[in-house]
């Protein structure tokens, strides 16, 4: 390489640095600030965790009453 370079790699590779990091820290932050934002897509998300809640709550349930009933149906339906 010509060494007339050598000078310029490091202030060159510092400013890609910093400008990967910029766009990747805004990058994490933007779907924050939206879903904050909006007060309808907030509501939403809590309505839809709480039904998977519930969800996961009624496997459970099912699970241990096919636990009673069925003993070992886990064993004869994992494939």
């Amino acid at each position: 390489m010509n060494s007339s370079i050598f000078p310029f790699l490091v202030p060159i590779t510092a400013i890609i640095a910093w400008s990967v990091t910029s766009m990747v820290k805004h990058m994490t932050r933007q779907p924050d600030r939206a879903v904050s934002a909006d007060p309808m897509l907030q509501a939403a998300l809590t309505q839809a965790e709480a039904h998977a809640t519930r969800l996961e709550e009624r496997i459970d349930q099912l699970e241990r009453i096919l636990d009673e009933d069925i003993p070992g149906w886990r064993a004869r339906n994992a494939r």
